[in-house]
């Protein structure tokens, strides 16, 4: 009796067949471990957007509201700053930060007095520094801002933890004329200068290091009796 022999096709479809399987077991295995996340389903590029944005007096934030920051500076009286942006990783990022590399970004607010007669006047610029790095021995993502820390086994979690910030003091009251009308801007950043010089060169070619929004603008006027 002749031995079978498999035609091409049938062998194209054996390796197929074989691939296929192995990819399964390595997502059941990658599962099994506790990876919460899979760099191949990362997009390429990374985005980020304001979502919402708000500037409220430091008089009218309930106290569960209020962090222990915020009562310290409310008897100067002022406003909170409260933002909502929408951030993805790119692969990239993804894979830094996997591998031990601690990513610092920052949410930018200044507040600009207009003048006809020359540029914007910048009456306010601060920042509010954000810390994500991973803990390859404990699995955990760890987020630290200046109110508060934040451990989690998920990247979504540290994500989403990171892209609301809360009642943050941006302008004192002594920093401001009444009734001007001012130009505040917003916006979300990975803080570059703040990475290894080798992912600084990076970042100035690549778009998968790019994580920067676009500055947002609205008007604000401030007035005395809302601080009352």
């Amino acid at each position: 009796m002749d031995k079978f022999s498999p035609t091409p096709r049938v062998r194209t479809a054996g390796l197929i067949h074989r691939a296929a399987l192995g990819v399964l077991l390595s997502f059941v295995l990658l599962m099994a471990l506790g990876v919460q996340h899979l760099p191949l389903f990362a997009q390429e590029k990374s985005t980020t957007k304001l979502a919402a944005v708000k500037l409220e007096p430091l008089s009218q934030l309930t106290p569960q509201a209020t962090s222990p920051a915020t009562l310290q500076v409310a008897a100067a009286k002022g406003w909170a700053l409260s933002a909502d942006f929408d951030v993805v990783l790119s692969r990239k990022l993804q894979e830094a930060l996997d591998r031990g590399l601690p990513l610092k970004f920052a949410v930018d607010f200044r507040l600009l007095k207009p003048r006809w007669y020359w540029t914007d006047e910048e009456s306010i610029e601060v920042s509010y520094p954000l810390t994500l790095s991973y803990h390859a021995l404990t699995r955990t993502y760890r987020l630290v801002t200046p109110n508060n820390t934040l451990t989690t086994s998920s990247l979504k979690d540290a994500l989403d933890a990171m892209s609301h910030i809360k009642n943050w003091t941006v302008i004192p009251s002594d920093r401001i004329r009444w009734g001007q009308s001012y130009r505040a801007q917003v916006r979300f950043r990975l803080d570059v200068n703040e990475l290894p010089k080798p992912f600084q060169i990076s970042a100035l070619v690549s778009s998968q290091w790019d994580l920067s929004s676009d500055w947002v603008e609205f008007q604000f006027t401030p007035r005395q009796e809302a601080l009352k």
